[in-house]
């Protein structure tokens, strides 16, 4: 496991934990009960075993329970508690499907969980929408790519082949790419980046559900003579590709891409591109001066310490945070199991006040992660402060309306 990996899981258990910290609902037990369907034969999913998962230093199963002829099941109250976040999950035909518990304010949960059929054809993919982030700085170029796979096989299947699901090409200038899948409440879940036959191409093998599945593939390349010429490719439809380009300052030259305008949130220069075919090359040459990476000196001339950029805090706890941002900006609207999660502005004094804590707590978090990271912190003192900085930020959410963690979850951060 990469050092990549292993921040995302570690950011997927802290969210997971906040997500579980909110307003107390109660202090007795609860009742989970529910039914499974299939949704491409229409009928109940009888005898499918489910698992009550909880992360507790990873995820823990808790209880099991199988359906019945109709596909009903019931977890028993004993030992469930109404206030801790619980994830219900059942493997049909190797494809996992998850559903987070929510329970109503009597201590009893609802979930009716869908289940498909897999299949090992290639169904009609299509790219719904997607955008690439070429960011050029100190030398070095990130190049950030997501893709809203739309799976629209009728009757819906999940597609599962151990052979790819999602195949991409790279250019060959891209250093080793790195990916993960907007999972359950939009939480990234990395994947392992699999070499195809010719070189530069790569697989994933994550089943892909019917409807949409947003994919994500990250790299760094070198910047250091201020070009980049980009040629990666997806081998599927591309109904709208979006190109964003920092510093604005960059030029770009590409028969494929118009200019947009300027992306009000990041400052950006925006390209787009519209109707491509399959495997269609998204080619653009960039160039121009890099910026300056940021950096901390001190009045009395001592040593420059460097700062986390934005870019390597996306290893940090902000990395889920980055993802829900560009899924935004990618029109995408995935975590249907959550959709009370809607933006509301407040104009409550003491509402902004802790936004402006959590934020800072969630900077700390990433501050000290990259400090661990380049070997300047030891790793006694290193837990023992990020264990405080956990306990301060659930400690704040704990104090705050539900509206701040669902406003901060979704609002365009501004770079």
């Amino acid at each position: 496991m990469n050092l990549f990996q292993s921040r995302l899981i570690r950011s997927l258990a802290a969210c997971l934990l906040l997500l579980g910290s909110g307003p107390p609902l109660l202090a007795a037990g609860g009742t989970i009960q529910g039914q499974v369907l299939n949704g491409t034969t229409g009928k109940p999913a009888a005898n499918q075993t489910l698992r009550l998962l909880m992360p507790r230093g990873g995820m823990q199963q808790i209880s099991s329970a199988v359906t019945d002829a109709r596909g009903h099941f019931v977890f028993p109250s004993n030992g469930l508690d109404a206030t801790s976040f619980y994830l219900l999950q059942a493997t049909y035909q190797d494809v996992n499907y998850d559903a987070p518990v929510k329970f109503d304010t009597d201590g009893t949960a609802q979930i009716d969980l869908t289940v498909y059929d897999s299949t090992h054809s290639a169904p009609p993919l299509r790219i719904q929408s997607a955008r690439l982030i070429v960011r050029a700085e100190s030398g070095k170029v990130r190049v950030q790519e997501m893709f809203a796979v739309r799976n629209s096989i009728d009757p819906p299947r999940s597609y599962v082949n151990p052979d790819g699901t999602f195949r991409f090409r790279l250019s060959r200038t891209a250093g080793e790419p790195t990916a993960a899948v907007a999972g359950l409440m939009n939480m990234p879940l990395p994947q392992t980046v699999n070499p195809g036959k010719a070189p530069g191409d790569f697989y994933l093998q994550y089943p892909l559900k019917p409807g949409l599945t947003v994919m994500m593939v990250a790299y760094d390349a070198d910047y250091a003579s201020n070009k980049l010429e980009l040629k990666d490719s997806v081998a599927y439809p591309i109904d709208r590709a979006e190109l964003l380009v920092w510093p604005p300052s960059l030029s770009l030259d590409s028969a494929l891409f118009a200019p947009a305008g300027v992306d009000a949130e990041t400052g950006s220069q925006r390209y787009s591109a519209e109707n491509l075919k399959g495997n269609t090359v998204l080619a653009a040459s960039v160039s121009g001066e890099a910026a300056a990476g940021e950096s901390e000196v001190s009045q009395a001339g001592t040593e420059a310490k460097s700062l986390p950029n934005s870019m390597t805090r996306l290893g940090g706890p902000l990395l889920a945070c980055f993802l829900l941002v560009l899924l935004w900006g990618l029109g995408v609207h995935v975590a249907k199991e959550w959709p009370e999660l809607k933006a509301r502005q407040s104009a409550d004094q003491l509402q902004k006040e802790l936004e402006a804590e959590v934020e800072a707590l969630f900077n700390s978090l990433a501050d000290l992660d990259e400090l661990f990271a380049s070997g300047k912190i030891a790793e006694k003192p290193y837990w023992k402060e990020r264990l405080e900085l956990k306990a301060r930020l659930v400690a704040t959410l704990k104090k705050a309306p539900p509206a701040l963690l669902e406003s901060y979850a979704i609002r365009h951060t501004r770079r």
